[in-house]
Order: structure tokens, then C-alpha cells, then sequence
């Protein structure tokens, strides 16, 4: 801003004063959508200054897009006209512009547009990323001009950013025009592509309670035949007003509430966002005319941190009525001109005993000499009756965070180690210590209640978790797996060694079994072989079958003990050395879920 003074002689006291009397006018300008005869009789020769740099103030602007992303759409291309004959085609094009803007033109670098006149003025074509362009300052504009060609082509470029297209060959009309992306069909539609005009409209409402409750509005077209412009609704219920429109087609939202679209063929979605304007109680529909269907799809979120709601209304199947799938797990509704939806409030705020509602998940790291566990603990979710927390002995707290800015650690008056909180919404990261030579240990440690508890614990080299009590699930624990079939095994290995060596040897085989179960390379099967050929071998006569036989078991023998043996090795040399590791017995994450229910009232 200060480049633009130059020239301007005074004191630096005058020269901030300039600049801040800028600022504030900028911040006049952007606060609320005033008029430039509303503007203060000494600001309104600072208006152009102000606005040097931001052109586009006047455009509007997508609401899908950051401000600074490009997000202003500042050229309104209308309908084209294209009239082409065998020596070339003219065009005529509707523009308007709220900021100076470029305005894609039909043609390519092969057939370049040429005797292009705006507003019967003549005008300058330039070339851009590849395209025929004008730079057009605010207004209104009639743009016209020629595409020559010796013979007439197939197809010519007509930008996506033009909606409605009006075409005819050698004066006739073409009822049926054909575009696939860029390109235009100079012709009429392939018959077996050609179709009735037809339109079916299907419309789903997601209803959020809130102050104000807002209204998403999903109007889904089904189109076949021409490309035309099409008329619908209103579009919102009484008491709404729309606050963001977004569409796969070009469109737009008319004062008098109904939705001006630019159909082509094909499946195509517009969204409307809207605010109702006074609290909700009861919704009541008057159904548009055609093609409006005839029956609309609601579906309602409530919001529990303001009020608990009751819903009445006529309920419906939310995947059988075709519910966009973000919404499916909401209740949904079917709303005509006959039946609405009620609204009953239950209860306000936390009327109705609602506590607090908080998720922990848990990360937890065991020491290689396993005396202590290090914790990364992160709480979300909404807290309505406290505004500290605190961990209880022997869990030692020892950073805490909150959405990334970090929090004073201090002692409550039960001498407990905590942090203040002031935000509702809970986004807290903790950092803490647990030490000790194993035993029971509490399960959160927080003092308040938990809804629910994903813990994963880390585990140094050469260790294995056998159980998690008190955990619902623990799926990687050493108990948790143990299935039918592996029991069944180890039993028939254990009863085959019994009978055949003695039950003492039954209980060694049985506890070798026992560990080496779910340990990739054990013996198993090996060792069930041997047995069981020599049980066979005890029950067979003298002959060539037992020889067979007594063969047939050695070999096996021999061969569970050259499995055994690389096996054994392995085995023993993680024992010595665990931090050797790899794979599937390197340091695991072993995963944990506890459900701690509320303290009783």
C-alpha cells in the first residue's frame, strides 16, 4: 500500500494516518456488502484506492473454494449461437463481466476465430493456455464473429465454461446437439444416440438442528435429448434462506427462490445450502409443480449438546429410498404436500443427566526391562460438567496439550497432577508415565468417565503379551490366539505321545506344544507323524508292512529332527539376543479395547 503513495510529501504521522485511514476503509467495504453511497462522505474518494488490488471484489464467489484459490467467477458466458454453413460459421456470444476477466471464445489454433467484433466495436484475440481469448473489462457484451475453413470439420472446440449452445447447419436448426467434453458435434446427433427430452428429478434434504439449523438441499437430475435451460421449484421450504448453491451444471438461484439450471444429457447433482430463520418446530411442504417429484426425502441430524429432540413424521427406509451414502445412517423421511415433519423438544442443554462424552485412545510402550510403561494418551469429544482433568496415582502426567498449544501442568486440591481446561470441544494430547514391576494397573487412569478405550501396546524384542484381563478384546494377545483346531491338535499330539511313551511324556509334549504353537517353523505336524507311526508300529504284525512301516517312521524322525534343529537355533539365538528380531516376531503393537461404563447415578 505504501508504493502506491508515491509522490505523497508530509510527516510520518500524516503517512500512518493515510495508511490507517486505508485499512479502515478496506475493512468497511469487505464487513458487509455496503453501497458506494452508503460509503462516509470522506472515504468515498479512498473507494478505488482501496479496491486497486482486489478487482474481483465485485464477482461472485464459489463457496467450494478458499478465498485466494481462484474461487471468484468473474465472466458469465450466455448462450452461443452458432450458425455454420460450407465456407465457415458464425458465432454470436452473450458475456457478462463483473471484473476484468478473459473470455474463452469458440475455436482452435486450426480454425482461429476471425472479424470478432464486442458490442460491434472491433476486437483483439489473443492467445491463452492454448485458446482464443479476449480481456473484456466490466459490462455487458455481445460478442461476434467469423471461423473460416475450406470445408466444413466434424467437430469444433467450444469451451466447457459455455452452457447453452444453439446451433444450425446451412440455416437449418440442429434440435439435437452432441458435445463430449470440449468438442461440438457440427450435425445432428447420431440416431441411435438421439433421445426424448426427458427429465427426472429426485430431491434429498438433510435437516441439522442447530442456531440457526441448516438445510442441505441434494437435487439429483436424470437427463436425455437436448441440451436446454430448465426451470425448477422454488427449491427451499418456507422458512429457509439459501446461503451456497453449488452444481455440476451451470446454475442459478433466482429471487423469486426457483433454480434456473443449464441441462445437458446425463446424471448431474446440485447441491443447495440454506439457514432457517426462526427456531424449528414443524416442517411443512408445498410441493413445486413439475418436474418437481412428488414426494422428497428427508433425513435429520440432531444436535444433543443443544436440545434432545423427538421426530414425528412418516419414517422410511433410508438405502431402499436411495439416500446419498454421507446421510444413511441419519433417520429418514418421506414429505409431501400431505405429511411434514414435527419437531418436539425433550430436553435443553443437559437437562436429562448427560455426562460427559469422552473417547481415550491409547498408545502405551513397555520398557525393555519391563518396569514401566511410557503413554501417549489422546481424549476427544465433549466435556459438559468439568473443566479439569486429573490422573490418579501411580500414573504420573507429564505433558498435556490441547489442540497442539501445550497446557500448565498442576495439582488440584486432592494433591492429584492435572490441567485447566476452558474449550467444550476436547482435542487433548497427554504424555505419561506408568512405573512399576507389572500386577494390575487401572485402566485409564483419568478421573472421569470414559465412553470407550482403544489402547495398542508396543512391545520390546522377545517379549509376547499372554492376556489383557479386563479388556473386551485383544486380539493379538497370545490367549486371544488360541482357536478350536489348535486345542484339538495339541490335544491328539499330547494323547498320541501318552500312549505311546507315558503320561509324563504326554504333559512335556503338551507344554511344548503349548509355546511353540503359534511360533512360525515349530515341529508340529512332524512330531504327530513320528508318533503316530509308531503307535502303528506297536499294533502291526511281523512282515514286510511293518517293515515298511518302522522305515517309513525313522525317515520321518529324521526329518523332525532336521526341522527341529534350525528351529531350536533360531529359538535359542533370540534368546540370547532379542533385539535380532525380524518380521512377524520383531517389536509389535499388540491391540487392546476397553469399555468403561458410567459411574452409576
Amino acid at each position: 500500500m505504501l508504493r502506491r503513495s508515491q509522490g505523497w510529501t508530509g510527516s510520518g504521522l500524516i503517512g500512518s494516518g493515510v495508511l490507517g485511514l486505508g485499512v479502515f476503509a478496506l475493512c468497511l467495504l469487505f464487513a458487509a456488502p455496503s453501497k458506494a453511497q452508503e460509503i462516509p462522505p470522506p472515504l468515498r474518494d479512498w473507494q478505488a484506492w482501496v479496491l486497486h488490488d482486489v478487482p474481483q471484489h465485485a464477482c461472485p464467489f464459489l463457496t467450494s473454494r478458499m478465498p485466494g484459490s481462484g474461487g471468484y467467477r468473474c465472466a458469465w458466458p450466455g448462450r452461443l449461437t452458432l450458425d455454420v454453413g460450407k465456407d465457415g460459421g458464425r458465432f454470436r456470444l452473450d458475456v457478462h463481466v463483473d471484473a476484468p476477466s478473459w473470455v474463452a471464445l469458440p475455436g482452435d489454433g486450426r480454425h482461429w476465430p476471425q472479424q470478432v467484433s464486442s458490442n460491434s466495436q472491433p476486437a483483439i484475440v489473443l492467445q491463452r493456455q492454448g485458446q482464443p481469448m479476449l480481456w473484456l473489462t466490466p459490462g455487458d457484451y455481445q460478442l461476434r464473429g467469423t471461423l473460416p475453413w475450406t470445408s466444413p470439420p466434424a467437430q469444433l472446440r467450444v469451451p466447457g465454461t459455455i452452457g447453452l449452445v444453439a446451433l444450425s447447419v446451412d440455416g437449418k436448426a440442429v434440435a439435437r446437439v452432441e458435445r463430449d467434453g470440449d468438442q461440438l458435434t457440427l450435425g445432428e446427433a447420431a440416431a441411435a444416440q438421439r433421445a426424448a427430452d426427458a427429465l427426472a428429478v429426485r430431491v434429498y434434504r438433510r435437516l441439522d438442528d442447530g442456531l440457526p439449523a441448516t438445510l442441505r438441499t441434494q437435487l439429483q437430475f436424470n437427463v436425455t435429448g437436448s441440451a436446454r435451460e430448465q426451470m425448477v421449484g422454488p427449491a427451499l421450504p418456507i422458512g429457509f434462506v439459501a446461503i451456497a448453491l453449488a452444481s455440476d451444471l451451470p446454475a442459478r438461484l433466482d429471487g423469486d427462490g426457483r433454480l434456473r439450471v443449464q441441462l445437458r444429457p446425463g446424471n448431474w447433482t446440485v447441491t443447495l445450502d440454506a439457514r432457517a430463520v426462526a427456531p424449528l418446530a414443524r416442517v411443512a411442504l408445498k410441493l413445486s409443480a413439475a418436474p418437481w417429484p412428488r414426494q422428497e426425502i428427508w433425513s435429520y441430524a440432531d444436535d444433543t449438546g443443544l436440545r434432545s429432540t423427538r421426530v414425528e413424521g412418516n419414517a422410511t427406509d433410508a438405502a431402499q429410498a436411495g439416500v446419498p451414502d454421507d446421510w444413511r445412517r441419519l433417520p429418514a423421511y418421506a414429505l409431501d404436500d400431505a405429511a411434514g415433519l414435527t419437531i418436539e423438544t425433550v430436553t435443553r442443554g443437559d437437562e436429562g443427566g448427560q455426562g460427559d462424552q469422552l473417547r481415550l485412545h491409547r498408545q502405551l510402550w513397555l520398557d525393555f526391562d519391563g518396569h514401566g510403561l511410557s503413554i501417549a494418551d489422546h481424549l476427544s469429544g465433549e466435556l459438559r460438567h468439568h473443566q479439569r482433568l486429573d490422573v490418579a496415582a501411580p500414573w504420573q502426567l507429564q505433558r498435556a496439550s490441547q489442540d497442539g498449544q501445550p497446557l500448565l501442568i498442576t495439582q488440584g486440591e486432592n494433591g492429584r497432577s492435572g490441567v485447566e481446561l476452558r474449550d467444550r470441544k476436547l482435542d487433548f494430547d497427554a504424555g505419561l508415565r506408568l512405573a512399576g514391576d507389572g500386577g494390575a494397573i487401572p485402566t485409564a487412569g483419568w478421573k472421569l468417565p470414559l465412553e470407550g478405550i482403544d489402547a495398542n501396546l508396543h512391545l520390546p524384542y522377545g517379549y509376547r503379551l499372554l492376556g489383557a484381563p479386563g479388556a473386551d478384546r485383544s486380539p493379538d494377545s497370545w490367549v486371544a490366539q488360541w482357536s478350536l483346531l489348535d486345542l484339538f491338535i495339541v490335544a491328539l499330539i499330547a494323547l498320541l505321545a501318552g500312549r505311546l511313551l507315558g503320561w509324563r511324556w504326554a504333559l512335556l509334549a503338551a507344554g511344548f506344544l503349548m509355546l511353540a504353537q503359534h511360533e512360525s517353523g515349530a515341529p508340529r505336524w512332524t512330531l504327530a507323524l513320528v508318533l503316530a507311526l509308531a503307535l502303528l508300529l506297536r499294533a502291526l504284525p511281523e512282515g514286510r508292512l511293518r517293515l515298511w512301516a518302522r522305515i517309513g517312521a525313522l525317515a520321518i524322525l529324521a526329518l523332525a529332527v532336521l526341522w527341529a534343529l534350525p528351529f531350536a537355533a533360531t529359538e535359542l539365538q533370540y534368546a540370547l539376543h532379542p533385539q535380532l528380531e525380524r518380521g512377524a516376531s520383531s517389536m509389535r503393537a499388540v491391540q487392546a479395547n476397553f469399555i468403561e461404563p458410567p459411574p452409576p447415578p
